[in-house]
C-alpha cells in the first residue's frame, strides 16, 4: 500500500466554481474515505458502549440458555429496526469478572493511545480542503453521483432547480397535504392491526408498529453518464442534467411493513426465470445454454422503470405467483388477499416532502421503497412470459438490464418488439456488440463466435473506480480484502488473460494507493469464535486494534471481534434531508443556537434555571417531544405524578413559578436502543443528575455494572 497516494481527478462540479484545488483534492478520495480520529473521550465511551453492549448480549444468552427459535422469535431477531425497549439480565458471577476485566484492559489501550502524537492522514492542504467543504454546507449539495460512484457537487439552487423540475410532471407526482400524510400512516397502522396481528401476533405487530415515523425525503442523484459533452459544467441549466429521482423511506410509515413483505415475497423471484441475482448467475446461466453459429445477441435496458411501474399489474402479477408457488415458500400464514392488502398499503403510503411541502406520486413505484424491486421484477416477468418466444435461447434479467440471446438477428428485434408493446408506459431500449463484437452486461463483457463464448471482466465507462483508498482509515484487513475480492472477481469474470483488463486492473489499483501485486501484502483478521457474539469497537489504527485483538484472544469469552472505522466523507458532507426544516418554530425554547428539536436517538441533559439541577434522559422519538412532557409535568405536576420534573417541582419549586430549563444534546443519531440506555447510563455515572429518581438511576446504571 502506498500510504502516499494522492488519487487524480475523479469528482464532478456543476453550475459553481466554489470548488478550489485543495477542496478538490478531498473529494478525489472518494465517498467511502474515512479521516482517521483523534482519541477523545467520546472515542473512549464508544469503546465503552461497545463492550457493555456485548456483556448484555452475553448475559441475556446465558439466562435465556439454549432455545429453538419459533417463528415469532426468528422474525423478531431478525428486524433491523429499534426495540421500543430491552430487558435487564440478571448479573452472572461466573463472566462478571472476565467481562470487568476485559473493559478495563480494553479502556487502557485507548487511554494509552489517546497520549500518542496524532498522525492524520490527510495532507495539510486536504485538511484544508475539508474544513472549507464542511463550511460550503449550507451552500452546496453534495452527493455521490448515479453509477460513478464518485462525489457531484452542485449549487443547492441548481439542486433545487433540478427537483421542482422533476417534480413538475404532473402525471407523476402532484402536491398534497400534511393531512395525506396522516391519513397513510393510519392506513399502515389499520393494516398491521388487521392482517399482521392475528396472523403472526402481538409482539410482531408492535414491533412493526413505528408510532413516530419520519416523513420520506424526495431527493435526485445526478447521473453524470448522461451529461451533454458539449456543453460546460459550470453553465448547465436544470433541464440539461438528468437525474435519478429517489424517496428516502427509510424511518417512514411504510418501511417496517414494506421489510416484511420483503421477507414473505422474496423468495418467490426463484420462480422468476429470468431474474439473476449477480453475475456469477448469469455467466452459469451462460455456460449451460447451446449457442448455434448463426446466434444474435443483445442487452436490453429498461427506461426509468420504477416510476413506469403500474401498480395495478404489479400486485396482481405477484399475487400469481404467490398463489401459484405458496406449497414452495413459507407463506407465515398469509392468505392471497392478505398480501394483497399489505401491499396495497405500503404503495397507498406514497407521500413524501420537499422544501417542507408535502407531495404523492401519483403513478410507478418509488425508488427507496424497499419492496419496489421484488415488484418490478415480478412486473417484468409478466409481460416477458407474454412476449419471450422459441426463439429466444436464453433471456437473463438484473432488475432492468436484460442479456438476450436469439437464434437470429430478427429473433431478437421481434421480441424487442412485443416486449415494446405491452405496456404503453414500458420502454425497452437496444444495446448492439461493439466493433470487436463485445457486448456489456454488468461488469462482464461477452462475445460469441461461431457458437462459442468469451467473456472478459468489465467497468462501465460511467464509473469512478473507486475503491476504499489505501490512505482511509479502515483496518488493514478491510483494504487487503476489498483488493483480493477484485482480484478474485477478476479472475471469475475472464475466460483468458486479457492485456487490456489487466492494465485497467492496474491503473485502478494504483489510482487507489495499491501496489500492483497487493495479494502478496502480510494482514491479520480480528479474533472470533464459532459461537461469538459481536464485540463493536472504534478503529484508530492498527497497533491499538492488534493490542484489543490480544486481549480479547485471551478473555476467554465467545467473542466475534468487530472495529467500526471512522466516519466517511460521505457521511460527513451528504445528506438526504438538506431542505427540510430543523425546526418548526421560529421561537423553539429548545433551540437556542443548534437546531436540536427534532433530533432522534438522543441523549440529553436538562439543567433547571431555577436551582441548577440536572437531568440526563434519552428518547428515540423527536427530542421536542420529549422535552415537551418535561415541561408539563413541571407547570402541571399534579398531572403527572410519576414524572421525576413533577417530583423536582413539588420539591424544590413548590411555591413558585415553574422554572425554564435548558438543554444539551450529549450524544445523538442513537437508533439502537440498548446503545442508547447504556449512553445514558455512562452520563448519568459521569454527571451524577440530582433529578432522575433513584428508581430510574437503579434500573439503568444496571447496564454498566
Amino acid at each position: 500500500m502506498k500510504m502516499n497516494a494522492i488519487p487524480p481527478k475523479r469528482h464532478t462540479v456543476i453550475g459553481t466554481n466554489e470548488i478550489d484545488n485543495d477542496m478538490a483534492a478531498v473529494l478525489n478520495l472518494g465517498p467511502s474515505f474515512a479521516i482517521s480520529r483523534k482519541i477523545t473521550d467520546t472515542t473512549i465511551d464508544e469503546a465503552l458502549c461497545g463492550i457493555h453492549t456485548f456483556a448484555h448480549r452475553l448475559r441475556s444468552r446465558i439466562q435465556r440458555g439454549a432455545t429453538v427459535l419459533d417463528r415469532e422469535s426468528t422474525l423478531l431477531c431478525s428486524m433491523p429496526f429499534p426495540s421500543r425497549g430491552i430487558r435487564l439480565p440478571d448479573s452472572t458471577p461466573n463472566v462478571d469478572s472476565k467481562l470487568a476485566s476485559l473493559e478495563l484492559a480494553i479502556k487502557k489501550v485507548y487511554q494509552n493511545e489517546a497520549t500518542q502524537l496524532y498522525r492524520s492522514n490527510l495532507t495539510i492542504s486536504e485538511e484544508r480542503g475539508f474544513r472549507k467543504l464542511i463550511r460550503l454546507k449550507d451552500k452546496l449539495r453534495f452527493m455521490v453521483g448515479d453509477k460513478c460512484g464518485s462525489f457531484v457537487v452542485v449549487p443547492q439552487s441548481l439542486d433545487k432547480n433540478i427537483i421542482n423540475q422533476t417534480l413538475s410532471d404532473a402525471t407523476t407526482y402532484a402536491e398534497t397535504t400534511a393531512a395525506a400524510f396522516r391519513r397513510a400512516c393510519e392506513n399502515i397502522r389499520e393494516t398491521i392491526s388487521t392482517v399482521v396481528k392475528p396472523t403472526l401476533g402481538s409482539n410482531v405487530a408492535r414491533a412493526l408498529l413505528d408510532l413516530h415515523p419520519v416523513v420520506p425525503t424526495f431527493y435526485c442523484l445526478v447521473k453524470t453518464h448522461k451529461l451533454p459533452p458539449s456543453v460546460a459544467h459550470q453553465d448547465l441549466s436544470a433541464n440539461e442534467i438528468k437525474v435519478r429521482p429517489i424517496v428516502s423511506s427509510c424511518g417512514g410509515p411504510s418501511d417496517r411493513l414494506s421489510w416484511l413483505l420483503v421477507q414473505l415475497l422474496s423468495p418467490l423471484l426463484h420462480f422468476v426465470g429470468a431474474h439473476i441475482v449477480n453475475v456469477e448467475g448469469f455467466l452459469s446461466s451462460l455456460s449451460e445454454c447451446q449457442v448455434p453459429s448463426t446466434a444474435a445477441y443483445a442487452s436490453f435496458d429498461v427506461v426509468s422503470l420504477y416510476t413506469n411501474v403500474d401498480n395495478s399489474s404489479a400486485i396482481e402479477s405477484v399475487i400469481s405467483l404467490y398463489e401459484q408457488h405458496r406449497s414452495q415458500i413459507s407463506t407465515m400464514g398469509f392468505s392471497a388477499d392478505d398480501v394483497r392488502t399489505m401491499i396495497n398499503s405500503v404503495l397507498a403510503c406514497n407521500v413524501f416532502r420537499f422544501e417542507n411541502r408535502f407531495f404523492e406520486q401519483r403513478r410507478g413505484l418509488a425508488m427507496g421503497n424497499r419492496i419496489a424491486p421484488i415488484l418490478a421484477i415480478i412486473f417484468l416477468d409478466h409481460i416477458e412470459r407474454a412476449s419471450l418466444t422459441s426463439g429466444i435461447l436464453l433471456y437473463k434479467r438484473y432488475i432492468d438490464d436484460v442479456f438476450v440471446i436469439g437464434t437470429t438477428e430478427m429473433e431478437v428485434e421481434a421480441t424487442l418488439e412485443k416486449l415494446n408493446t405491452f405496456d404503453p408506459h414500458v420502454s425497452f431500449t437496444i444495446e448492439r456488440p461493439d466493433d470487436e463484437g463485445y457486448l456489456p452486461f454488468l461488469n462482464t463483457k461477452i462475445r460469441l463466435t461461431s457458437g462459442r463464448k468469451e467473456y472478459v471482466w468489465h467497468k462501465k465507462a460511467a464509473s469512478a473506480n473507486i475503491l476504499v483508498h489505501s490512505r482511509s482509515a479502515h483496518p488493514k484487513f478491510i483494504k487487503a480484502n476489498v483488493v483480493r475480492n477484485l482480484m478474485k472477481t477478476k479472475g471469475k469474470l475472464c475466460t483468458a488473460t486479457d492485456v487490456g483488463v489487466e492494465r485497467k486492473i492496474a491503473r485502478i489499483l494504483e489510482e487507489n494507493g495499491y501496489d500492483n501485486n497487493p495479494t502478496t501484502t502480510a494482514t491479520w483478521f480480528p479474533h472470533t469464535t464459532s459461537d461469538g457474539i459481536p464485540l463493536i469497537l472504534p478503529y484508530v489504527g492498527d497497533r491499538p486494534a492488534r493490542a484489543v485483538n490480544e486481549l480479547v484472544k485471551q478473555a476467554g469469552l465467545p467473542i466475534r471481534l468487530l472495529f467500526r472505522p471512522p466516519p466517511t466523507l460521505k457521511h460527513l458532507l451528504t445528506s438526504t434531508q438538506v431542505y427540510e426544516a430543523k425546526c418548526p418554530e421560529p421561537d423553539c425554547p429548545y433551540c437556542i443556537g443548534d437546531k436540536i428539536c427534532q433530533l432522534r436517538g438522543t441523549v440529553y441533559l436538562i439543567k433547571c434555571d431555577g436551582c441548577g439541577e440536572r437531568y440526563v434522559g434519552e428518547t428515540m422519538r423527536p427530542l421536542r417531544r420529549r422535552l415537551d412532557e418535561h415541561r408539563r409535568a413541571l407547570v402541571n405536576p399534579s398531572s403527572y405524578p410519576s414524572e421525576s420534573f413533577s417530583r423536582h417541582r413539588t420539591l424544590k419549586h413548590t411555591s413558585e413559578r415553574a422554572p425554564t430549563f435548558k438543554v444539551t444534546v450529549l450524544h445523538r443519531h442513537l437508533t439502537r436502543t440498548l446503545e442508547r440506555k447504556i449512553m445514558e447510563a455512562v452520563e448519568i455515572r459521569r454527571h451524577k443528575p440530582e433529578i432522575n429518581n433513584k428508581e430510574e438511576l437503579r434500573d439503568v446504571l444496571r447496564l454498566i455494572c
